[in-house]
């Protein structure tokens, strides 16, 4: 059922997005969908703020500025004036949209900090931290990089595994190296605050299994995984050089000033931006604490940094007394199936995405997706492509577009004398009940189900009722189908907002909430035009004309009927294949036996001198030296591709290959300047010269 809040003051808002560079279309999903919430509660008539900010402070920052030139607060607030235009361009509606290095935000901070340690809920102690002498300064978390202790995953940062998901320290890692220089550190000693987060566990367990928590069922899950493993206390400071607020009286107390760490400081940026709007952009009609202390919020995160909201925020919480808000989980954006890459021409800005796409097409799209259950969204572009094109455009907009142009060339845009069309109303009424449920449990794809149901039965309404062979008689008719116009609009509202806008144009209406749903609607159109166009082309991943593995070559023979060919045995994980290879003047059986290279599997198999070969191994050719294509830390089996290429699976013939122009480039193979890669290295080439080629 759709649970009603009159009364009550809710706070939506979105994680704090880092002030450190360019936002992408992963980056805009939560801004989005807490939009759609935000949006979808004010037509409601509710009492609400949607709020946001940038998050300035922390290592990263301070570091990245140095490298800049620039301060700093003068390098993040560019990178916050740019994430503001980004929402508002994705038509993020913020009431508020500000910053963690603000005044009331270092004054919230100390009072939280103030109370947690009334309540004996904060200590010092010595412990190990990362040092890089190189660098001459102590390293946070994630400027460690090591394997991870707990499933030996290399790579890992030293603050959270992303593979197992389990929280570091950097001193954890094994065989940790400095990220800015890539150099060892070592551990030193120095003197931190604490907040007793393990004093928590109980309370924390007793909100995670309350329905008040409303949990999606895998955040449940990892949450009960992490509590089962302990918590430990959590350190809330960090050494100079910082970007942060400092630590009051932590220079008396330790001997050294000291910095809260950015994840105390960043989520009482929720509040602070809430304080800046009712004390400046409402010139005090409000207080905060209306909101935190009294109303509901909704944040919504993404997984990343589920840890810390679930665990710390929530803890952090409870010992000031403010109520714990609903968090709602998104998982990642990938293109096409993958993450996204730059490479594969899958990577978009926030800026360059609308550079080819309209904003409500990507709000439409994402809608369309999301649902309660925690997920990872994908943006197939041929999806997409048919997504907008068949449903948005083919469906609600051409019902809209066939309407009110129908109105306008043969009743001079006058909408009157409504039939009354009591079953089919009632059938649309029960479906704008279940779009009100939708939105407001989440189930966006849900209500847009249910929307495009409505427009289909407008479209079929329509078809049926023929006024084009009857326009005087089928007034009536084509005035409820402007009618259904005028329900689709408002109902479409939180998701497409321009669109609707225009809808409202269109009928000569202004503002129209919830309240508006009904059939009565009669008045003069306003100047009628298509709402939204197709799309005409997505990005297209380029083919390259082999399909490349690593073999392991297990046998090596002479061949029976060539004194300069080998027969080779060739392992590829899930098959073995013979190879004819012409490498007996350049490569000993030896060098051969054993080793790992990179094979072409789909050339058209063909018999060489009496013998089948089903692959080609490929070499680096100088013209006086021969080389193996060296891929010896790879997995057999594993495919070899050029950065931004998909490989051809369709049988080539050796004339095809001739074709291919691959040589070395400092001990690399390149194609069109693209580099040639396993999942796990680059594939290198020894001893050759540049310009070498690959055959």
């Amino acid at each position: 059922m759709f649970v009603k809040m009159e009364g009550t003051k809710n706070l939506v808002t979105a994680a704090l997005p880092y002030a450190n560079g360019q936002m992408h279309i992963g980056h805009v999903l939560e801004h989005i969908q807490a939009d759609i919430f935000a949006r979808f509660l004010k037509l409601l008539g509710k009492d609400v703020l949607y709020i946001c900010g940038s998050d300035m402070h922390g290592t990263p920052v301070e570091i990245n500025a140095k490298k800049a030139g620039k301060e700093p607060r003068e390098f993040a607030l560019k990178f916050w004036k740019e994430q503001k235009k980004d929402f508002s361009d994705y038509l993020a509606e913020y009431d508020n949209y500000y910053h963690t290095d603000t005044p009331e935000n270092k004054e919230l901070a100390e009072l939280f900090y103030s109370r947690l340690k009334e309540k004996n809920l904060i200590y010092t102690k010595k412990i190990k931290i990362i040092y890089c002498e190189s660098c001459a300064r102590s390293l946070p978390d994630r400027f460690v990089k090591g394997t991870c202790p707990h499933c030996t995953t290399l790579g890992q940062y030293g603050d959270v595994c992303e593979s197992c998901g389990v929280v570091l320290k950097g001193v954890d890692l094994i065989n940790p190296k400095c990220s800015l220089c890539g150099k060892s550190p070592v551990q030193r000693e120095s003197e931190h605050y604490f907040f007793k987060l393990s004093k928590f566990a109980g309370k924390l367990e007793k909100w995670i299994n309350s329905e008040e928590a409303d949990l999606q069922p895998e955040v449940k899950n990892w949450l009960k995984g992490w509590l089962e493993q302990g918590l430990d206390d959590w350190c809330i400071s960090r050494d100079a050089p910082y970007f942060g607020f400092e630590i009051p009286g932590a220079e008396e107390e330790t001997g050294e000033k000291k910095y809260f760490y950015v994840w105390l400081d960043a989520p009482i940026g929720y509040l602070s931006s809430t304080k800046n709007y009712c004390d400046k952009v409402a010139k005090g009609k409000c207080e905060w604490e209306d909101y935190w202390y009294k109303g509901k919020v909704h944040h919504f995160i993404g997984k990343d940094i589920s840890y810390f909201h679930f665990l710390f925020w929530p803890a952090i919480l409870m010992a000031v007394g403010i109520p714990i808000p609903t968090l709602t989980v998104h998982g990642f954006v990938t293109v096409n199936g993958k993450k996204m890459s730059k490479s594969r021409g899958t990577f978009f800005t926030a800026k360059d995405f609308l550079k080819e796409y309209s904003a409500e097409s990507l709000r439409y799209y994402y809608a369309s997706k999301l649902g309660k259950k925690l997920v990872d969204i994908d943006i197939d572009f041929e999806d997409f492509k048919a997504s907008v094109n068949n449903v948005l455009v083919g469906n609600l907009g051409n019902f809209i577009y066939r309407t009110l142009s129908f109105i306008d060339k043969n009743y001079n845009g006058e909408v009157k004398d409504v039939v009354e069309e009591k079953k089919l109303e009632k059938e649309v009424l029960e479906l704008i009940e279940e779009v009100k449920e939708g939105y407001n449990s989440l189930e966006y794809k849900d209500a847009i189900n249910k929307i495009m149901r409505i427009a289909d039965l407008g479209n079929s309404y329509f078809q049926k009722a023929e006024p084009w062979k009857n326009k005087e008689g089928s007034v009536g008719k084509v005035a409820w189908c402007a009618n259904l116009v005028r329900v689709l609009g408002i109902l479409i509202k939180p998701v497409l907002p321009e669109f609707s806008a225009s809808v409202e144009k269109q009928l000569g209406v202004k503002e129209l909430g919830f309240s508006d749903l009904s059939f009565g609607f009669t008045g003069k159109l306003g100047k009628v035009k298509i709402l939204v166009d197709k799309i005409e082309k997505v990005p297209q991943s380029m083919v390259f004309p082999l399909d490349m593995k690593v073999g392991l070559v297990k046998e090596v023979k002479d061949h029976p009927g060539a004194d300069s060919l080998y027969l080779l045995k060739v392992d590829f994980g899930d098959d073995e294949r013979q190879v004819v290879a012409g490498l007996k003047k350049y490569l000993t059986v030896g060098e051969l036996q054993r080793r790992k290279a990179v094979f072409v599997i789909n050339m058209k198999p063909a018999k060489l001198r009496g013998e089948k070969s089903e692959a080609m191994i490929l070499v680096g050719d100088d013209g006086e030296r021969v080389e193996l294509l060296n891929v010896e830390k790879s997995v057999v089996g594993d495919e070899v591709k050029f950065e931004g290429f998909t490989n051809n699976k369709k049988q080539i013939t050796f004339d095809d290959f001739k074709k291919i122009k691959m040589l070395v480039n400092e001990g690399k193979v390149v194609y069109e300047s693209k580099e040639l890669k396993t999942s796990t290295e680059d594939v290198l080439v020894k001893g050759l010269k540049d310009g070498s080629r690959i055959s």
